[in-house]
């Protein structure tokens, strides 16, 4: 869980009556549960492993306008950050900061649920995107991960940071 992943990873939106969601392979193998914090202000969640008895990550919303993400381990470690420049919100660039030091950018847009990851040098490692069709319900996400650069625990806490920022913004417009 947190060894560099590639591959894909699933992670649908929580039903319509709950909180929870499993994140699966491309393949359907379970890997982690997501629990959202259905009351949070903050936008937190948790990610557990994927029996949803081990809490493997938590992550919400550290900055005061929506603009600024953090993930912490079980024992308050730094996993990442995610901080969109400005008032862009989710839509506009962001900035991922790693624990050894590294920063990712992420750049997309929401209403086309298309994010793109790029390390240093600007090279896309990742994409983050809408997985269904039309009509499907909810933000069924699909995270696939072509280099060896986040965790699945990571990569789960970046994609839902970015769920959050976009959930955030969607209140704030409403």
């Amino acid at each position: 869980m947190h060894s560099p992943f590639t591959g894909v990873l699933l992670l649908p939106d929580s039903p319509v009556l709950g909180s929870t969601s499993t994140v699966t392979t491309d393949g359907g193998m379970p890997v982690a549960t997501i629990r959202r914090r259905v009351w949070s202000s903050r936008r937190r969640f948790e990610i557990l492993d994927a029996t949803g008895a081990a809490l493997l990550a938590a992550g919400s919303q550290a900055g005061f306008w929506g603009n600024k993400y953090e993930l912490m381990g079980p024992h308050s470690e730094f996993l990442l950050s995610l901080k969109f420049g400005g008032w862009t919100g989710p839509s506009g660039r962001g900035v991922v900061s790693l624990p050894d030091g590294r920063t990712l950018a992420t750049k997309g847009n929401w209403t086309a649920r298309e994010f793109t990851i790029t390390d240093e040098a600007g090279t896309p490692i990742a994409e983050l995107h809408s997985r269904g069709g039309l009509f499907a319900l909810g933000q069924n996400l699909a995270f696939e991960l072509r280099a060896p650069v986040l965790s699945v625990v990571q990569a789960i806490g970046l994609a839902q940071c970015i769920r959050a920022a976009v959930e955030s913004a969607s209140a704030a417009a409403a």
